[in-house]
């Protein structure tokens, strides 16, 4: 078993004999679009290999979007919860589909996916998205290797832009006391889910899920233990993000009192919207019992920081700010992680570095000082 070698204009093919066909036709596998014969006599010597210890597969000739959407449709939508497949159905749908879609799954390689990233890169993408569609295409393509449909993962050999340190966008105590201040004179259930994210750090859909019986009011405690994600205009109730989110955060006694005086309000509000009022019993719900539908929630926000004149965040930043506030004044980065329900203080300490490098040059002052001291 031999190759012949031939060059088309720029490029190189080779073709090789593998026997005869059923008809007594001959057999043939041919391959080009090699930029030198070395580079063909290479990939011949392979197919030749292959062929030999009968590890060859005959490469799928279905695109890659025939390939993805059979995946998303099949394996991912059976597999993953409801939120994670929205979120990769529009990254394929709306991103990789019509970039990659119409070439065959055989025909793609790593120069096919490092320009995908480049042109994402020059859209102004940020690289924790280019990441994560990265992260889409190596699963995806790995599956389509378990399928023998591919010999090898193309995706591997590509490389995604680095994240760069992002600096956290925080308010002071000051700025989140006069937030406060001010949605405090607003909706009263809007109030209660931005006076919840700055005291305890919860995310958003936890908040939007909290349920009465959730919250130990005697004991100051609020267990987190489901949170609530909105898709085509239903509301689904789902388990934490991971098994560290589901834990018990502490109140202060402000924040409880708070929460009593609010939930007589609820409850005559319920009595006097009797059976129209849907009862979830959450702790912030719209006017009828139902959740809060979070582009409400952002848009209110929104709102609230121009009427507060506060620096303008995201709403996931108040989490952030309890957890910079808390680090600033010296408590157990520990405790910290397990507020925020983190998987462990090691990415505490890694997403909130420019917290503890401050603390540290406090650190390194406070020994300074204690020397000086006691050499006095």
């Amino acid at each position: 078993m031999k190759g012949y070698f031939r060059k088309r204009g720029s490029y190189w093919s080779f073709t090789v004999d593998i026997g005869r066909k059923t008809d007594g036709s001959r057999n043939q596998k041919t391959k080009g679009g090699f930029r030198t014969k070395r580079e063909a006599e290479q990939a011949c010597a392979e197919l030749i290999t292959q062929l030999t210890k009968g590890d060859y597969l005959e490469p799928s000739k279905k695109t890659v979007q025939e390939a993805m959407e059979a995946w998303l449709n099949t394996i991912l939508q059976s597999t993953l919860r409801i939120s994670t497949y929205d979120n990769y159905s529009k990254a394929i749908v709306k991103r990789i589909i019509p970039a990659l879609g119409k070439l065959k799954l055989k025909d793609v390689h790593s120069d096919h996916i490092q320009s995908f990233y480049l042109a994402l890169v020059k859209e102004g993408l940020s690289s924790e998205y280019i990441r994560y569609l990265h992260s889409i295409l190596k699963s995806f393509f790995t599956y389509q290797m378990r399928l023998q449909n591919i010999t090898k993962n193309v995706v591997e050999l590509a490389i995604p832009p680095r994240i760069g340190r992002k600096e956290q966008r925080t308010w002071s105590i000051n700025e989140a006391v006069r937030f406060l201040e001010v949605a405090k004179e607003d909706t009263q259930s809007y109030y209660i889910v931005y006076l919840l994210a700055l005291y305890t750090g919860l995310r958003r859909g936890e908040i939007l899920s909290l349920r009465w019986k959730d919250c130990d009011l005697n004991q100051g405690k609020i267990s987190v233990c489901q949170t609530l994600y909105y898709s085509n205009q239903q509301f689904h109730f789902l388990e934490p993000k991971t098994s560290r989110s589901n834990r018990l955060v502490s109140i202060p006694d402000t924040v409880v009192e708070i929460l009593k005086t609010y939930r007589l309000k609820q409850e005559k509000h319920k009595r006097e919207m009797g059976s129209a009022y849907e009862d979830y019993d959450l702790i912030a719900a719209n006017e009828i019992g139902q959740p809060i539908n979070p582009r409400s929630l952002t848009g209110h926000f929104r709102r609230m920081i121009q009427k507060a004149s506060v620096p303008k965040i995201r709403f996931h930043d108040t989490r952030h700010t309890h957890a910079t506030i808390l680090l600033k004044l010296g408590e157990h980065v520990k405790i910290v992680s397990e507020r925020l329900g983190h998987s462990n203080a090691a990415m505490t300490m890694n997403v909130y570095s420019h917290v503890t490098s401050d603390m540290q040059k406090e650190a390194a002052k406070k020994f300074e000082i204690a020397l000086r001291a006691e050499g006095k």
